[in-house]
């Protein structure tokens, strides 16, 4: 049985996970197609390029024709699921008896919604690696799989099934690593310049905008788990030894939650990883010793996230916030040697201009090295959505076109929300952590934000931003892959297409 990956945009740990999983299992026929998405991703969506020059659609589906797997599974979020759609339908069209699978954030948040589009024969809901593999064993053996759990599809009467799910798995060291192999082989810049490990599943916290708040309603007990620190360490080295690599990103929604747990695995990775990594912290979590751990560890850039100053929208987004912890956290980060990238959201229900500007003036006085601003994204079946609605933010159809995801409207540009007058104050805040103290309430005072471009200038302030503070001796700037591999990327592909 021959099984093909479909994704876009970037590496994709669900699928090395579900690689490794179904591998240990005996399915060893495995393929990717991957589509790199130049000029039309979260930061950069020059979509005109994309459509007409820079895709890869054509080169997918002649892979795909001439591999002819059994099962195609394509990993989808709600920004790709429109492309998504596009694929299943051309390669059920190629091969009608392709068995098409959904699984990841977007049809585990409405899989009604998946199935009644009507191009995947099934969609696996929440923890994906069990009910695959129950899947394909079943389809390989001509079993029924109709009461396998976490599968939503359609039955001989054409109606939509949701089966219950099953438990969580709740020692996740009983996985296997993921298969980094099926990506590296893709592009090995991405793997070696950044090594994505995620050390924990789940988050403790429920924020009315994340797609935990979704996920939660599936698993409302357990849903945090974490990986022991020798089986983190044992898969770094095993990634050291094979293929080289220099940095790591840690995927966790919070990597700060357990002060003994972070010590402990800060002093293992010193002795047997040593190389610069990124994490997310929260600032509940954030004090002198935590700092000290993380710098002392290698750790070279975080995120922290604030969202908002506003107490009327910490209600909004149910996070139990601080001000003076967050203020602490900064104060504290800002001494260290770690680059520092702090979240401010932009287009919330009920935000209004002067928040804006509050959110500016703090940002200001206690400073990061990247006060990032991201635009309210809405995503299906979460929290926010009941409180866009009570306070006629959003009305039902624009929930229901907010769940079936037809659109790209990626975050980190413009979301469901983006605003030019909005965006010029977001601009001001993406500079705040240069601009001097006394300057921020001039600017507030004349309103000087209104003549700042609207265009969003998240990407070029990241990447001057980044390589500006490596004169301060921060020398681990970047979440992920820095500016630099981005352009040998796409390079890469560029080559790619014009050699084809």
């Amino acid at each position: 049985m021959r099984i093909g990956f479909v994704t876009s945009h970037y590496e994709n740990l669900g699928i090395e996970y579900l690689c490794s999983y179904i591998k240990k299992h005996g399915f060893n026929d495995l393929k990717l197609y991957f589509e790199p998405a130049l000029f039309h991703n979260f930061f950069l969506d020059k979509n005109y390029l994309y459509e007409n020059f820079f895709n890869f659609k054509k080169e997918i589906l002649e892979k795909i024709k001439k591999d002819s797997p059994d099962i195609v599974a394509f990993s989808v979020i709600s920004d790709n699921y429109a492309w998504s759609l596009e694929m299943a339908k051309k390669i059920k069209e190629i091969k009608k008896d392709t068995v098409i699978v959904f699984g990841g954030i977007h049809p585990s948040s409405v899989p009604e919604y998946v199935i009644k589009d009507g191009y995947c024969d099934f969609a696996i809901i929440g923890e994906g690696e069990e009910a695959f593999l129950e899947l394909l064993t079943h389809l390989k053996e001509n079993k029924d799989p109709h009461q396998i759990k976490n599968l939503a599809f359609r039955d001989l009467k054409g109606e939509i099934r949701i089966n219950k799910p099953r438990e969580l798995i709740s020692n996740l060291d009983t996985l296997p690593f993921p298969d980094k192999e099926i990506f590296y082989k893709e592009c090995k810049i991405a793997i070696q310049n950044s090594y994505t490990i995620i050390g924990s599943r789940g988050c403790m916290f429920n924020c009315s905008y994340c797609w935990n708040s979704s996920i939660k309603k599936i698993y409302p007990h357990n849903f945090f788990r974490r990986r022991s620190i020798p089986n983190i360490i044992e898969e770094l080295e095993y990634a050291k030894n094979k293929y080289g690599i220099k940095r790591v990103t840690f995927y966790d929604e919070v990597f700060s939650a357990d002060k003994k747990w972070l010590f402990d695995f800060a002093s293992e990775y010193k002795k047997k990883i040593n190389l610069p990594y990124f994490c997310c912290v929260h600032p509940y979590h954030i004090d002198e010793d935590t700092v000290k751990a993380l710098e002392d560890s290698g750790c070279g850039a975080v995120n922290i996230g604030i969202q908002t100053t506003s107490s009327k929208l910490w209600k909004i987004l149910n996070r139990n916030q601080n001000i003076d912890k967050i203020k602490n956290a900064l104060s504290v980060l800002r001494k260290s040697k770690i680059y520092v990238y702090s979240n401010y959201m932009i287009g919330l229900p009920n935000q209004s201009v002067s928040d804006l500007e509050k959110d500016f003036i703090f940002s200001a006085n206690y400073k990061s090295d990247m006060p990032a601003i991201y635009w309210l994204r809405y995503y299906p079946n979460t929290e926010i959505l009941k409180t866009a609605l009570k306070l006629n933010i959003l009305n039902k159809d624009q929930i229901k076109e907010i769940n079936e995801s037809k659109k790209y409207l990626p975050y980190a540009i413009t979301g469901n929300t983006f605003n030019k007058n909005y965006s010029k104050i977001a601009n001001l805040i993406l500079l705040s952590g240069y601009i001097p103290k006394g300057f921020a309430d001039i600017a507030v005072k004349y309103k000087i934000y209104k003549l700042m471009p609207s265009k969003n200038l998240l990407f070029p302030a990241i990447a001057i931003m980044g390589y500006l503070s490596l004169l301060k001796g921060k020398k681990h700037n970047f979440h992920y892959l820095s500016v630099t591999d981005y352009i040998k990327i796409y390079i890469k592909y560029i080559f790619k297409k014009i050699k084809r």
